[in-house]
């Protein structure tokens, strides 16, 4: 099954949560934050072919922990369009075929 989230119900503890890291640097911030904020958690590694760094956190703490998560995706995010100029481009396109449809919308009348 295709999970696009980086967290799901413990398997074998109901009141937990566990939250999977691909990268160490997302792994080290996420559990900095969870310290800062004095959040218990169990941390484990697992190796298979791919290291997946894991932390387990009590359901009580999941909107503390839910915000740690944000915050470390808000961190490590990459832009959808690296490139300044054609970002900048879609957007004037945007803004120039907006005004187009308002200019048409308004002469329609």
């Amino acid at each position: 099954m295709l999970n696009i989230l980086n967290y799901s119900d413990h398997p074998t503890r109901a009141g937990f949560t566990i939250y999977r890291f691909h990268e160490r640097e997302r792994a080290n911030y996420f559990e900095s934050l969870l310290k800062k904020d004095n959040i218990y958690f169990e941390s484990a590694l697992e190796e298979d072919g791919n290291t997946l760094y894991l932390f387990g956190v009590r359901k009580g703490d999941h909107k503390k922990t839910m915000n740690a998560n944000y915050l470390v995706s808000a961190k490590y995010r990459k832009k959808i369009i690296p490139n300044i100029y054609f970002r900048w481009g879609i957007i004037l396109f945007a803004i120039f075929m907006v005004t187009i449809a308002v200019i048409g919308a308004i002469l329609k009348i």
